[in-house]
């Protein structure tokens, strides 16, 4: 059961680094400030950010230690807390009660299996995020943040206190409203850093590239013709591009610190520089590293951080994520938060690795079904295997929700300050599979999530009960045959609903225009006339992005969808435009008149709702003067020119049935003015 504790309130920092916007509702109690990009949000997270932030404290009954993210510290007195006790804890004047007290902040305390008290601060960031951008009741925010281009605002208040009450108003009418939850990068176990590594004598460090046939892999790549450049997303806390596993290795130019709101993703803290290096370990030099800072000195980020640079590494177009990190709660079945940024990703066929998680504290893990975002369906979860049993380590989370094993124990790589460390954990595990999904999209890039997870079955080998099981998912990849098997489910490919830009008449019919969608060979374009059934009129090369229609008739109105193909798979469609094909008007005609002007005249059409002529002193018709024209006329006069040479062209439009469309424009007419 969950007690809150409700101690002195904190002052919250007020930001004030965009351009402000007061909004006309009169529930905002602060300024509205519209987020249009990364940066800005990472400025947002940058510039409140507490050191003393922390995931979890852990007190053990009758000690005079508290266990803090990990870290022990010492208390004046000891904690004389009986599990009886805790059970009223907000009613007692326990030293429980009188140290959060001399804290800042709301806490929420529940007894753990072990009878520890386990003590978290869920407002501590003073910041909610709820998933739409028509927030009217902010219930007293300092300040609001509107995403546009992710539907969210983000509240920013005064105080813990402040946040709860908000959060507990908000969440009875927003059923995706979140506190903004402080995150650390998984635990692992790590053994003494090496000042320099040494090969496995497979020609990398880590036994699991071995293990999995990776090293034969990266040996191979080349010769094979698999050169083509693949981006590795890694979400972590950066990297030290000084160590000599790196040497020759790409990190990309568009990495970036989400953190400190910069492009410095230089690792203070090594967890990521491990992670990358087993990548780097694992793949030949055409595999680039996108490197994702999103933690302090100390490993410490939040939700709000993380979903950030999986929008940016989506928006990039990486092949694959790395996720090493996440966090363990009894209610983490019930965020969702990341879920719409995870969504996006596998619908571009984006595929997010994430650790399993490890039991807290060296012990047994758990269900993996408390671990977010690794218990989300849509991503990856990778358990953790030992070097000697090939067994599940006892540290790793287990669960239905285990997707596949590898290597996770005694893993050699790269430490931040050009060492090398043996490390352990899960998040040893994923990059794994990561450096295996590598392969796969240097060999097919389109290649859906789904078309991956079926890849990879392929090659697992099952170390636990026959199919699918609780530790090991399907298994471990053995990757060592791929280049020689090839792809096997090529039809499992990502090809994005083709964006229909315009329809529009030109000179010999109606123009239909498209923007190209990634994984297309070719388009198929649909026509309907008039109320009639729709047709296939044409199959067009994945080089051009237009098609011209012929075949239509003066008057008649046409409806066009089109959507992308390859290898026998369909794109969605797109949405449907329509227009009435209008000839162009053929009978144009422009002489001088009186006073340096111009008559323009033409013959009247029956398929008319106005007319348009546009005029200009040349044949590109740069800034040129348009003049509308009843269709009960068919000529104007211009006002007075200049002695120049002028070009006309005239056309017409059509509108019914909330239908409007225009003519292609006639033959151009010019004249001299004197």
């Amino acid at each position: 059961m969950w007690k809150k504790i409700t101690a002195v309130t904190m002052i919250c920092i007020l930001c004030a680094f965009f351009s402000f916007r007061i909004t006309d509702a009169a529930e905002v109690s602060g300024t509205k400030q519209d987020v249009t990009d990364y940066k800005q949000i990472s400025a947002l997270i940058s510039d409140t950010w507490d050191d003393d932030y922390f995931e979890k404290m852990v007190i053990t009954p009758g000690t005079d230690t508290m266990e803090k993210d990990g870290e022990q510290e010492q208390v004046s007195d000891t904690f004389d807390v009986s599990s009886s006790k805790a059970k009223s804890i907000t009613k007692s004047e326990d030293v429980l009660d009188n140290y959060l007290d001399k804290q800042d902040g709301v806490y929420e305390v529940k007894e753990n299996m072990d009878g520890d008290l386990e003590v978290t601060a869920p407002y501590q960031t003073k910041r909610l995020i709820v998933e739409s951008n028509q927030v009217k009741d902010t219930c007293g925010a300092s300040e609001v943040y509107v995403n546009e281009m992710d539907h969210e605002t983000i509240l920013q208040y005064d105080s813990e206190e402040k946040t709860e009450e908000a959060f507990q108003q908000l969440s009875r009418t927003y059923s995706s409203c979140y506190p903004d939850k402080v995150v650390s990068i998984e635990d692992s176990t790590m053994g003494l850093p090496l000042s320099q590594g040494g090969e496995n004598g497979q020609g990398t460090y880590s036994w699991g590239s071995d293990y999995m046939g990776l090293n034969e892999l990266k040996k191979q790549a080349a010769s094979n013709g698999y050169t083509r450049r693949v981006t590795v997303a890694v979400v972590d806390t950066g990297i030290d591009t000084s160590n000599v596993l790196f040497a020759g290795r790409k990190v990309s130019s568009q990495s970036y610190n989400f953190f400190g709101n910069n492009y410095n993703v230089q690792d203070t803290f090594g967890h990521g520089t491990h992670v990358s290096g087993i990548i780097a370990d694992a793949t030949p030099a055409n595999v680039e590293l996108l490197v994702l800072r999103v933690s302090n000195n100390e490993g410490k980020s939040s939700l709000l951080t993380i979903k950030t640079a999986l929008q940016y590494a989506v928006s990039k177009n990486a092949d694959v994520v790395n996720l090493s990190m996440g966090f363990i709660d009894v209610n983490a079945s019930l965020y969702d938060y990341l879920d719409s940024t995870i969504d996006k990703a596998y619908n571009r066929g984006i595929p997010i690795c994430c650790a399993a998680g490890n039991g807290e504290g060296g012990s047994k893990g758990v269900d993996v079904r408390y671990c977010y975002p690794a218990c989300y369906s849509k991503t990856i979860a990778v358990s953790a295997i030992d070097y000697s049993s090939k067994q599940l380590a006892y540290y790793s989370n287990r669960g239905s929700a285990i997707d596949f094993t590898a290597p996770g124990s005694g893993i050699v790589s790269a430490y931040y300050k050009g060492n090398f460390a043996t490390m352990s954990g899960t998040s040893m595990a994923a990059p794994h599979i990561t450096a295996a999904i590598a392969y796969l999209k240097m060999m097919q890039s389109n290649l859906s999530v789904d078309g991956i997870y079926r890849e990879l079955k392929l090659y697992c080998r099952d170390l636990g009960s026959k199919g699918k099981d609780s530790y090991y998912g399907w298994g471990c990849p053995i990757m060592t045959n791929l280049f020689q098997r090839g792809i096997s489910h090529k039809r499992y490919i990502v090809i994005f609903r083709t964006t229909l830009k315009s329809v529009s008449n030109v000179k010999k019919g109606i123009k239909v225009s498209w923007k190209k969608a990634y994984g297309a060979d070719s388009y198929y374009v649909y026509r309907r006339k008039n109320k009639g059934s729709w047709k296939k009129v044409a199959v067009v090369s994945s080089s051009k992005d237009f098609y011209i229609d012929k075949k239509v008739k003066q008057g008649k109105k046409y409806s066009y969808k089109v959507r992308a193909y390859n290898g026998g798979v369909f794109g969605g469609f797109s949405s449907v435009k329509k227009a009435y094909f209008l000839k162009p008007l053929k009978e144009v005609k422009v002489r001088r008149n009186t006073k340096r002007k111009a008559k323009v005249f033409w013959k009247k059409r029956t398929y008319t709702t106005t007319y348009q002529v546009q005029y200009a002193t040349n044949a590109r018709f740069k800034k040129a003067k348009k003049v509308s024209v009843s269709r009960k006329n068919g000529s104007l006069i211009t006002k007075q020119l200049k002695k120049k040479v002028y070009y006309f062209r005239v056309r017409y439009s059509y509108k019914k049935a909330g239908v409007k469309s225009w003519s292609g424009w006639s033959e151009i007419r010019k004249i001299r003015i004197r």
